[in-house]
């Protein structure tokens, strides 16, 4: 009995170290990990902080990077794009497909109130704190996609 329960802890010590693609989501020290099984798509919806009106970026994310496919947008100010492609309801659409990498951030002040949502769940809420947002995508150990999982 024993000798199976040594397997058995190898066995999952094994698979748990066992590095993996995920996503890293970091803000200041609070940080969550994302599995890459395959492609999802991640938002990040917030408060534009001279227009105070919603800005909403979408991003593809896949194990060879992070690529912006979409901006949506309700009012031309300091630091939105003048390039609008289409107009659904009260935003203007910017669609593209460019890679960023595999690291992307965004620095973010209460005021902005950044959600983030990845295949429509919600995995992260801005504190109400100033910060730097960080997305990589990285190896990790599998426990750690458990254990401080988005």
């Amino acid at each position: 009995m024993k000798k199976y329960f040594l397997f058995l802890l190898l066995v999952f010590l094994v698979f748990a170290l066992l590095p993996v693609n995920a996503l890293e989501i970091k803000f200041n020290e609070k940080v969550c990990y994302y599995p890459l099984i395959s492609n999802f798509t991640l938002i990040v919806a917030y408060t534009h902080s001279v227009s105070l009106t919603k800005v909403i970026d979408v991003y593809r994310i896949d194990k060879t990077g992070i690529y912006a496919i979409q901006e949506r947008w309700q009012q031309f100010d300091a630091g939105q794009p003048l390039d609008i492609q289409d107009k659904e309801g009260q935003f203007f659409v910017k669609n593209m497909n460019m890679s960023l990498g595999k690291s992307w951030e965004y620095w973010f002040i209460p005021l902005n109130n950044a959600t983030v949502k990845i295949d429509g769940k919600v995995v992260f809420v801005q504190p109400k704190e100033e910060g730097i947002m960080k997305f990589k995508i990285r190896k990790v150990p599998a426990i750690l996609t458990i254990v401080r999982g988005c």
